[in-house]
């Protein structure tokens, strides 16, 4: 009986082979709504952004993995603030679920679900904090099939979002049934972080109204 490796060690290309995934354009309906229906006064937080957007721009080529994922990453999660009476955000933990008798399982980055002690029901996922330089693997078919484990594990028609992460660069990343869409990249050393900074808020308002129904 097969046994499923670790996510990890999944690339784009299979996992759309064994899910029968599909691409879709980043005109993809569900994404342009996701990533454009955005509140764009960010007045208050304006000189707070800038202030980590320079941080990020002196320390983009010498960070390592785990200093982007401190000082950039975690301060801009923070300040969203994904931790609710219903869901919080999890980091550095595995999701599971069942797939062809055997467990689908991995380790995932950051994601935020229903659950108080573990994530239970996954709606968001952000994966691969990783250098500008020297990337390496496959960071979509990482994220993808996180993904596709919590679409399994949620049994609901409901959309999965996630992003990930190559240095400067945050592709959004939108699964609902066996179609998906990747945005064009939002780079965080330029202005687009305040899209960057909007489509995280409105991905919490998209959360708080899916837990309103349950």
């Amino acid at each position: 009986m097969k046994k499923w490796k670790p996510f990890s060690k999944w690339t784009v290309t299979e996992v759309e082979r064994e899910f029968q995934l599909q691409e879709q354009s980043e005109e993809y309906p569900a994404l342009t709504r996701w990533i454009t229906e955005i509140e764009t006064d960010l007045a208050e937080i304006n000189t707070w952004l800038q202030q980590l957007q320079t941080q990020l721009r002196k320390n983009i080529y010498t960070w390592n993995e785990e200093e982007l994922r401190v000082k950039f990453i975690g301060p801009l999660l923070a300040k969203v603030n994904f931790d609710h009476d219903n869901y919080q955000s999890f980091f550095e933990r595995e999701i599971s679920a069942l797939y062809k008798n055997q467990p689908l399982a991995g380790q995932v980055d950051f994601v935020v679900a229903w659950g108080k002690h573990v994530p239970e029901t996954p709606y968001f996922f952000l994966h691969e904090h990783k250098r500008e330089a020297n990337s390496s693997d496959d960071p979509r078919g990482q994220l993808l099939i996180a993904m596709v484990t919590a679409q399994i594990l949620n049994h609901d028609e409901f959309p999965i979002y996630g992003a990930y992460i190559i240095g400067r660069a945050w592709y959004f990343v939108i699964l609902h049934g066996q179609e998906y869409a990747v945005s064009l990249a939002y780079d965080a050393t330029k202005d687009e972080i305040y899209q960057l900074y909007g489509i995280l808020l409105h991905t919490r308002q998209i959360i708080d109204k899916r837990v309103s129904t349950l």
